[in-house]
Formats: structure tokens, C-alpha cells, sequence
């Protein structure tokens, strides 16, 4: 068995897991470096859990001791170079706020650095091409995820037509969600705490037969085992708030992914969409623009 085998597992067994469990399990996926490296009982206390929850997942997954689980961790993190980036050191004390905001700054270098780590570039190519390839594309993305989703609804238009965000004004999600065809693409941004709508998406993905892309916090979400392409962002702060700065960049990163396999079509659209814009008053020009 294989670390993408075990995930694979323990995603399709979340929805039956006790709570305490679950919560050790969503923590070994999005932490699979640290079950070789730290104690159990360290592994739990980071998990929230307690030892003996961490040994009944290892149990409940087929494995005779925890022993043989880590051993699995140990040959993947052999065959897997370490990442080139860490998550900044947090200050060791806050004398105010200045030292708050340096801290702020660190932890989204460290963010950014970590989503580039944890989504290869194949990965954004696959989700592209299903996003390029889809008759329609919808977002979905709720409250403080809403402002990455706009971008990409705005963005994602002046690359291709059909691009909408589901339960925008005027239109109800429960309406949107009905109207979902297997040859559209859903693109949907979400982290832990989950907003209710993510079984909604769920539901209505497994009725219609529509594509899932998902860009989460996690690879273990109400939404993995439905989705073609998982791609996660971190959103660690010292805040009293989640940060976003990394799904951000994850959607830009995205569209620059999708640009790329549209090539030159995407290139003249632009131009077109730009022009018209100078062109209406929308945007104002400082300086001559050329034609």
C-alpha cells in the first residue's frame, strides 16, 4: 500500500468515523510528515485527540500496530525530497502591534510557500483542462471565501464565456444547483470551519454528474471523494482570522494555469476585452495608449 493509497482509504471512511477519530485522521492526511518524525503521543496532542484515538485509527485502517502505520510514513517521506520551504517561525512574544503585523507577513510567505510545495504544477495543468474543456463553469464559494471566487468569476471570464457564481444575487442555490449538467465544471473554495452549503455541493455533484474541482484546507473535506483534482492552501495566521492570502493566490495561480491552455486564443480575447474597456470609460488612461 501506498501514502496516496492510505489517503484514498481513510477520505472514503471519513463520512462512517467516529468524531475523535475523524479528527486524527483529517490531521494524518494534512500532516503526513509528522507521523514519522514525532511521537504518538505528540501526533495527538497536535491532533487533538488522545494516543488511544490515534491507535484505533491505525486499527480501524487494517494496520496491526501503530508500529507498521508509521513504518508506511517512513518509506514515503524516504522516497520524497524535503520541501524547500517551512512555515515562518512565529514570534516568540507580541509587544504590540507592529510585532503582530510582522508575524502576519511571515505567516503568509510561509502560506504561499507551502501551497506551491503541496499542488505541483500537473496538478494545475489537470485542473485546467477541465475547466477549459467544461460547457459551463460555476463557483462555489461562501462567506470569507467569497472574495477568492469573485476573482476568479472575474478573471475566468475574460478567458472563456459561461463562468458564474452560484448563489449570487438574484438567483437562489438551491435553483443553481438543480440545473447542473455532467458536462459542467463546479470550482469550489472552502476551509474548516465548513459553511453548510458544501453538502448542498456535494449532493447536487453526485446527482448531476458535473465535474469537481476543489480547493480546500484540506485533502480530507466533505468534498475529496467526489472531486477530479484537490488542491489545498493553508490559511494560518495570528490573527483571530483564518487567512485567505493563500487561496488567493492558489486562484491566481489557476487562472494563470488555465491562460496557458487556452495559448493564443486567450491572448486575443484579452485584447478584445481590454480594448473595450478603454473604450467605454471603464478603465482611464494616464498615458497614450497604443492600438
Amino acid at each position: 500500500m501506498t501514502l496516496a493509497d492510505l489517503h484514498s482509504r481513510i477520505v472514503e471512511a471519513l463520512p462512517g468515523l467516529p468524531r475523535q477519530v475523524a479528527l486524527a485522521a483529517r490531521y494524518v492526511v494534512d500532516h503526513p510528515d509528522d507521523v514519522p518524525l514525532i511521537s504518538m503521543r505528540d501526533l495527538a496532542t497536535r491532533a487533538g485527540v488522545s494516543p488511544a484515538t490515534m491507535l484505533r485509527l491505525a486499527q480501524t485502517l487494517g494496520f496491526d500496530s501503530w508500529g507498521d502505520f508509521r513504518a508506511l510514513h517512513v518509506d514515503h517521506l524516504r522516497q520524497t525530497p524535503v520541501p524547500y520551504t517551512e512555515r515562518a517561525a512565529r514570534a516568540l512574544s507580541r509587544d504590540g502591534g507592529g510585532v503582530l503585523v510582522s508575524e502576519s507577513f511571515s505567516a503568509y510567505r510561509a502560506n504561499l510557500d507551502q501551497t506551491e510545495w503541496a499542488n505541483p504544477p500537473e496538478v494545475f495543468t489537470r485542473a485546467a483542462k477541465h475547466l477549459v474543456q467544461a460547457d459551463r463553469v460555476f463557483i462555489s464559494a461562501f462567506m470569507s471565501c467569497r472574495g477568492p471566487g469573485m476573482t476568479f468569476a472575474y478573471l475566468c471570464r475574460m478567458l472563456r464565456n459561461n463562468v458564474a457564481l452560484l448563489g449570487a444575487e438574484a438567483t437562489s442555490l438551491g435553483v443553481d444547483l438543480a440545473l447542473l449538467r455532467p458536462g459542467d465544471t463546479v470550482l469550489s473554495i472552502n476551509f474548516d470551519p465548513y459553511g453548510h452549503e458544501i453538502n448542498q455541493i456535494a449532493r447536487a455533484i453526485e446527482a448531476s454528474g458535473a465535474t469537481l474541482i476543489s480547493l480546500a484546507d484540506s485533502r480530507a473535506t466533505p468534498l475529496t471523494r467526489l472531486a477530479a483534482e484537490t488542491l489545498v492552501f493553508p490559511v494560518d495566521g495570528p490573527s483571530f482570522f483564518p487567512s485567505i492570502a493563500a487561496a488567493q493566490a492558489l486562484v491566481e495561480a489557476l487562472i494563470a494555469a488555465i491562460l496557458a491552455e487556452l495559448g493564443p486564443e486567450a491572448t486575443a480575447r484579452i485584447g478584445h476585452i481590454e480594448n473595450a474597456l478603454y473604450d467605454s470609460g471603464t478603465y482611464v488612461s494616464l498615458s497614450k495608449r497604443s492600438t
